[in-house]
C-alpha cells in the first residue's frame, strides 16, 4: 500500500463508521437527554463549555474539532454528539434499582453549567432501564409514571425487553420512557438507549417543518389565485401591450414563489430526512404489539405521519406552483416573442419599400448630379478656351465647347457608376471614406 496513491479522504471515511459507537451500558440504568439547536453556537464554544465542566471533574477535555465526546465524570457518564443543527448531551448512571424517575440522573449536573449551555433546548427526556429481576409494572405503576390515558408501549428487540411512554412533557420539561429488560445483552442495552433518544428527537425535529407548512399555506393560496387569475387572462389577452403587462405579472408572481421556495427548501428537506430516521429507528427496535396497549409506531403512524404528510404536500404544491408560472411564463413569452416577430416583419418589409424609394431618389439625384458636374467641367473647359484665345490664338470656342458637351457628360457619367460599384461590391471602403 506504501506505494499507491491515497485519498486525503480515505482515513477519514474509514473511520466515520466508528465515530459515535453506543455507550455500553448494564441495566439498571438512568439516562437523560438534551438536545439543543446550535444554529448560533460555534464548535469552539461547545468545546470550551466541555471543557469547564471536564476541569471540575479533572477529565479529559474532547480533542479540537471533535464532534463527539464521550467520558465517564464518576457520578455519571456523559455522551456530547453535535450535528447539522442540533447537539446532544446525553447522561447514563448505572443504579440502584429506586422508585423510576424519582431522580434523574441529570440532577447529579451542575446547576450552574447546565444554565451556561448556550442554546435553546428542543428535546429533554428521560430514559430508565429496569433490570431484569425486577417484577413488570402493572397499571396502576405505569399510571404513576405516565398520563393514564396516553400511555403506548410493546415489546422491543425481539421480545427481549418492554418500553412504555406517553409522549408528554411532565413537571420537570422531560419526557419519559420506561424499558423493562426481559433478556437483553449487555451490548443491546446502550443500543436500545441511544434509538429511544434517537426517535424521540429526530421525531421533534422533524416536527418543526409542520409549523412551517402552516404558515406558508395561506401564502401559497394566496399565490395560487393570482396564479389562476392570470391564466385565465392568457387565454383572453390579445394585445401585444397587455401581453407585455402580464408577463412582467407573471414574472414578479414566479420570484415571490422562488422567496418561499427558497425560505422552506431547507426546513422541509430536513423534515423529510428526520421523518425517514424516524421510520429506520422504529424498524430498528423491532417493536412486537402487547395486548391491550397501542404501540409507539401506531401511535406516531396516527400522530405523527399526518404532520410529515402536510409538510409534504406543502413542498410539493410550492413545486407545482414554481411549474406551473414556469409553463405560464414560457407559453406567454412564445407569443410575445410571435408578436414581436411579426412587427419586426413588418418593419422590413416597411424599410424595404423605403429602401426602394431611397434608391429611385437616388438614382434621379444621381442624373441631376451628372448634369451640375458635366456643366461645371464645360465651365471650365470655357474659361481656358478663353484663356487661350486671349493669348492670340484664334479659335472657335462655341464649337469646341460644342464638340466636349458629349465627351464630357460620357466621362462624368462613366465614371459615377463606376465609383457606384466599387462602393456596393466593397461596403468596408465606406469608413475610409
Amino acid at each position: 500500500m506504501k506505494y499507491l496513491k491515497e485519498h486525503p479522504l480515505r482515513i477519514r471515511l474509514s473511520n466515520e463508521a466508528h465515530v459515535r459507537p453506543y455507550t455500553h451500558l448494564e441495566s439498571p440504568v438512568r439516562a437523560s437527554l438534551l438536545a439543543i439547536l446550535n444554529k448560533e453556537l460555534p464548535l469552539e464554544q461547545e468545546h470550551a463549555h466541555l471543557a469547564e465542566l471536564c476541569d471540575r471533574y479533572q477529565v479529559r477535555p474532547p480533542a479540537e474539532k471533535n464532534k463527539h465526546f464521550s467520558e465517564n465524570f464518576g457520578q455519571f457518564i456523559l455522551t456530547w454528539e453535535r450535528h447539522t443543527e442540533f447537539s446532544t448531551y446525553t447522561f447514563f448512571r448505572h443504579d440502584e434499582e429506586q422508585e423510576p424517575f424519582s431522580r434523574a440522573v441529570i440532577r447529579e449536573v451542575p446547576d450552574l453549567w447546565l444554565q451556561s449551555l448556550g442554546a435553546e433546548i428542543i428535546v429533554a427526556q428521560h430514559i430508565v432501564v429496569r433490570p431484569k429481576s425486577s417484577t413488570n409494572p402493572d397499571w396502576s405503576e405505569l399510571n404513576r409514571y405516565f398520563v393514564a390515558d396516553s400511555i403506548v408501549g410493546g415489546k422491543i428487540m425481539n421480545n427481549a425487553a418492554q418500553a412504555w411512554t406517553d409522549f408528554r412533557l411532565h413537571q420537570d420539561g422531560f419526557s419519559r420512557v420506561l424499558v423493562q429488560d426481559y433478556d437483553l445483552q449487555e451490548n443491546q442495552i446502550g443500543r436500545v438507549v441511544q434509538e429511544l433518544f434517537e426517535m424521540e428527537s429526530y421525531r421533534i425535529l422533524a416536527l418543526m417543518g409542520f409549523p412551517e407548512a402552516e404558515s406558508v399555506n395561506p401564502i401559497l393560496t394566496q399565490l395560487d389565485q393570482r396564479l389562476t387569475g392570470l391564466t385565465r387572462q392568457l387565454v383572453s389577452m390579445n394585445g401585444f401591450e397587455e401581453d407585455q403587462t402580464l408577463l412582467k405579472e407573471l414574472a414578479s408572481l414566479e420570484a415571490e414563489i422562488e422567496k418561499v421556495n427558497s425560505e422552506t427548501a431547507y426546513r422541509f428537506g430536513a423534515t423529510r430526512a428526520y421523518h425517514a430516521i424516524v421510520n429506520s429507528r422504529i424498524q430498528d427496535l423491532n417493536e412486537q404489539e402487547t395486548e391491550g396497549m397501542q404501540t409507539l409506531s401506531n401511535f406516531l403512524e396516527r400522530r405523527f405521519l399526518p404532520a410529515m404528510r402536510t409538510c409534504e404536500s406543502i413542498s410539493d404544491r410550492i413545486e407545482q406552483l414554481s411549474r406551473r408560472v414556469a409553463r405560464a411564463s414560457q407559453i406567454l413569452s412564445a407569443r410575445v416573442n410571435f408578436a414581436l416577430e411579426a412587427q419586426n416583419r413588418s418593419l422590413l418589409h416597411s424599410m424595404n419599400r423605403r429602401a426602394q424609394y431611397q434608391l429611385r431618389l437616388q438614382e434621379t439625384v444621381e442624373g441631376l448630379s451628372i448634369a451640375v458636374i458635366s456643366y461645371y467641367v464645360l465651365a471650365l473647359v470655357d474659361f481656358l478656351l478663353k484663356a487661350v484665345e486671349a493669348a492670340g490664338y484664334e479659335i472657335n470656342t462655341r464649337l469646341i465647347l460644342g464638340f466636349c458637351i458629349f465627351p464630357v457628360i460620357s466621362t462624368v457619367w462613366f465614371g459615377v457608376r463606376r465609383i457606384r460599384r466599387t462602393l456596393l461590391k466593397n461596403p468596408d471602403n465606406l469608413d475610409e471614406l
